[in-house]
C-alpha cells in the first residue's frame, strides 16, 4: 500500500514521514505551486510529482491534506481524471471541519472514501511527526470502507473515534478552542503582564512555570478540580480589582475578563461573583 498527498504543507509532511517511520511506503506528493512538494518529497525520499493523474495512477491510498478551502476544487479535478482501478483506491481528507461528503463526487466514481483528522497541533513536520504517535484521529469511513484506514492508524498505534454525524464543525470548534485560541488568550495574558510592568523580554520565561503548572493540574484532574484562583474561591474583592484595573490600564480587555470570569463562575458551581460580571 503506496501512500500518496495532495498538498504539501506542515500537516502532509509531518505525516508523511510519521507513517514512512512506521514502515509504510510514501509514493510521493503533489502541489500546485511546486516548490512544497519537493521539499516534503526530499523530506520523505519519495516522488515529487507534477501530475495529479500520475499520482493518483500510482499509489492506493491519498491523502488530500490541501487547506480546506481547496478540497472541493481538488475533488473537482481528480472526478474528471482518467484512473485506472478506483475501486482500489482510497482517498482521504484530513479536514477538521468538513463531513465525509465533501468527497461523494469521487465516491460514485468508483473510489473509496474516507477521512481522518489529527487531533494535534501542527508545526517543523520533524518535531510534529514525533508527537503523532498517541495522537488521537476523528475518522469517517465509507460503506465501502476495505479496513485499510484502520490498518495504517492501528498499525501506528493511534487511537481513532467518529465525530456524531452533522457535528463536525461543532468538533472542529472545540479544536480550534482548545489550540488556536488557547495561543489567543496567552498572548492577551502576554500583553497584561507587560503592561504591569513585566519586561517583555522576559514575559514568556516568567510565566511558563504557571503554564506548566496549569496543564499539569489538567493532565492529573478533571476541570472543576484543576481550577484555582480568586472565582473559585469567592474572592470578590479580587475580582473587582481585575476589573477596575483593566477598564482604565486597558480597557480593550475588559469584555474578554467579564467572559472568561462568567465561564469560570459557570465551572466552579460558586455563583457567589455572578453579578460582578453583570456590571
Amino acid at each position: 500500500m503506496k501512500i500518496a498527498f495532495i498538498g504539501a504543507g506542515k500537516v502532509s509532511a509531518a505525516l508523511g514521514l510519521y507513517f514512512k517511520n512506521n514502515g509504510f511506503e510514501i509514493g510521493g506528493y503533489y502541489s500546485i505551486g511546486g516548490a512544497s512538494a519537493g521539499k516534503a518529497a526530499q523530506l520523505t525520499s519519495s516522488t515529487h510529482y507534477s501530475s495529479l493523474e500520475r499520482l493518483i495512477n500510482d499509489n492506493q491510498l491519498i491523502w488530500i491534506a490541501t487547506p480546506d478551502d481547496q478540497i472541493e476544487k481538488v475533488v473537482q479535478q481528480i472526478s474528471h481524471l482518467e484512473i485506472t482501478g478506483k475501486t482500489d483506491k482510497l482517498i482521504l481528507h484530513v479536514s477538521g471541519v468538513y463531513s465525509l461528503s465533501i468527497l461523494d463526487p469521487l465516491k460514485v466514481t468508483g473510489y473509496q472514501t474516507g477521512s481522518a483528522h489529527p487531533l494535534l497541533a501542527f508545526g517543523d513536520p520533524v518535531v510534529t511527526q514525533q508527537t503523532l504517535h498517541g495522537a488521537w484521529f476523528a475518522v469517517e469511513k465509507g460503506e465501502e470502507d476495505n479496513g485499510r484506514l484502520n490498518l495504517l492508524l492501528e498499525s501506528c498505534g493511534n487511537p481513532t473515534f467518529t465525530v456524531t454525524p452533522g457535528r463536525k464543525p461543532l468538533y472542529h470548534a472545540a479544536a480550534c478552542l482548545l489550540s488556536n485560541y488557547l495561543v489567543t488568550l496567552m498572548d492577551a495574558s502576554y500583553r497584561i503582564f507587560e503592561r504591569s510592568g513585566l519586561p517583555a523580554d522576559k514575559v514568556r520565561e516568567a510565566t511558563w512555570p504557571l503554564f506548566e503548572s496549569v496543564v499539569r493540574n489538567l493532565n492529573e484532574k478533571e476541570p472543576k478540580e484543576a481550577l484555582t484562583g480568586p472565582v473559585k474561591r469567592g474572592d470578590s474583592n479580587t475580582v473587582r480589582l481585575h476589573l477596575e484595573s483593566l477598564r482604565i490600564h486597558m480597557p480593550e480587555m475588559s469584555a474578554l475578563y467579564t467572559l472568561l470570569g462568567k465561564e469560570t463562575v459557570r465551572l466552579s458551581g460558586n455563583h457567589s461573583l455572578e453579578a460582578l460580571f453583570e456590571e
